[in-house]
């Protein structure tokens, strides 16, 4: 008889000690690795050529192929080495003529000899936004995207 009281109170122990660590178990948060760079829709462009200035180099322009863009940045891919530019002006034509500026925020050497490089616009007015966010907006709704 005092066996099986034993047997129970350690049966009841392993309940009792399942049961406190099932609840306080600690929520696991998932944290992205990086912070989200996307804030904004983007649109896929292939080949889509683009003209770049800097004032660091004035005078002189770089050119570049657009990949995506949105309106808070653009991808662009160039055979151009841009040491030494932060600061630049992106200029394109979408169905209208835009001359964004922009700060290099990500640039990447591939192993074709072409760079990869990640421009946020800064300092957009409410206008152009809203220009440059309609004519995305009804290119991403065609059938075919440039």
């Amino acid at each position: 008889m005092a066996t099986t009281y034993l047997v129970v109170a350690v049966i009841l122990f392993i309940v009792i000690i399942s049961a406190v660590r099932f609840t306080a178990r600690k929520k696991k948060t998932i944290v992205p690795s990086r912070d989200n760079r996307r804030t904004a829709f983007r649109l896929s462009l292939w080949e889509h050529e683009c003209t770049l200035t800097a004032p660091s180099f004035p005078g002189k322009v770089f050119y570049g192929t657009i990949r995506d863009i949105s309106i808070s940045g653009v991808r662009l891919i160039s055979y151009e080495d841009l040491t030494g530019v932060e600061d630049l002006r992106v200029h394109f034509e979408l169905e209208e003529y835009f001359s964004l500026p922009g700060k290099i925020e990500r640039r990447k050497k591939m192993d074709n000899g072409l760079y990869d490089f990640g421009i946020r616009f800064v300092r957009l007015d409410e206008k152009t936004e809203q220009k440059l966010f309609k004519i995305l907006w009804d290119k991403s709704r065609e059938k075919v995207v440039l």
